[in-house]
C-alpha cells in the first residue's frame, strides 16, 4: 500500500524536544482552561452556601450573576493570556528537560537512537519504529496540534474505555519527506473532519 506522505527522523534531544513541546504546551493550555472553569464554579458554590448573593431579591440576583459572569470571563481571558505569554516560556523550558530524559531512557532501553517513521495513507496512518508498529484511524484523531517547529495528532487509542486514553503522535516539520507541510495539513483536515488545527 502506497503512502501519501512520510515523516522520518532519527530521535535526538532536539527532535524529541519538538514532540515534548507539542504535548506540554497543549496540556498546559487545557489545564489553564479547566482550572479557570473549575475555580469559577467553586467560588460560585461557596458564595451561595456561605453568602447572600443579590440580597435575596430577583433583581439583585440578576445583577449579581451579570457581575459574576463578567468577572469569570475576565479571569478566563487572563488565564489564556498568561498561559500564552509568561507561562508558555516555562512550559517550553520544561519540554527541553523532558526531551533529555526521554532520549536518555529510550537510548538505554534500545541500545541506540531510534529512527521514527510515520506513514500517512488514505484511510489510516502508521507510526513505525524498529521495535513497534502502531496503526491509527483518522476518525480517532481528537486534535491536531501545531507549533512553529512541530505538528502532532492527538489520538484516542482505546474507544471502549470510559474517559479517554490518548496518545500524541508528533514530529518535527522538517522531518517530512517529499512534500510540503501545508499539503500534509490539508490532507489531514480532509480526513480528520471533526477537528481543526490548534496552533500553540
Amino acid at each position: 500500500m502506497a503512502f501519501n506522505y512520510r515523516v522520518k527522523y532519527e530521535e535526538s534531544v532536539e527532535t524529541l524536544e519538538v514532540v515534548c513541546e507539542l504535548y506540554d504546551v497543549d496540556n498546559s493550555d487545557l489545564t489553564m482552561k479547566y482550572g479557570a472553569a473549575g475555580l469559577g464554579i467553586m467560588v460560585l458554590v461557596f458564595m451561595f452556601i456561605y453568602g447572600n448573593p443579590g440580597g435575596g431579591t430577583a433583581a439583585g440576583l440578576l445583577f449579581f450573576f451579570i457581575k459574576y459572569m463578567t468577572a469569570w470571563a475576565a479571569l478566563a481571558f487572563a488565564a489564556v493570556i498568561i498561559n500564552r505569554t509568561v507561562w508558555r516560556k516555562a512550559v517550553r523550558a520544561a519540554a527541553v528537560g523532558d526531551a533529555e530524559e526521554m532520549f536518555k531512557y529510550r537510548k538505554q532501553k534500545n541500545g541506540k537512537a531510534i529512527v521514527s517513521q510515520i506513514d500517512f495513507y488514505e484511510n489510516c496512518f502508521e507510526s513505525v519504529t524498529k521495535i513497534k508498529k502502531r496503526a491509527f484511524d483518522y476518525e480517532d484523531v481528537v486534535r491536531i496540534l501545531e507549533t512553529e517547529r512541530g505538528l502532532g495528532l492527538v489520538v484516542k487509542t482505546n474507544k471502549h474505555t470510559l474517559g479517554s486514553v490518548k496518545a500524541v503522535i508528533g514530529f518535527p516539520k522538517e522531518a517530512l519527506m517529499d512534500g510540503d507541510i501545508e499539503g500534509l495539513k490539508e490532507f489531514l483536515l480532509g480526513r480528520c473532519t471533526k477537528v481543526k488545527i490548534k496552533k500553540l
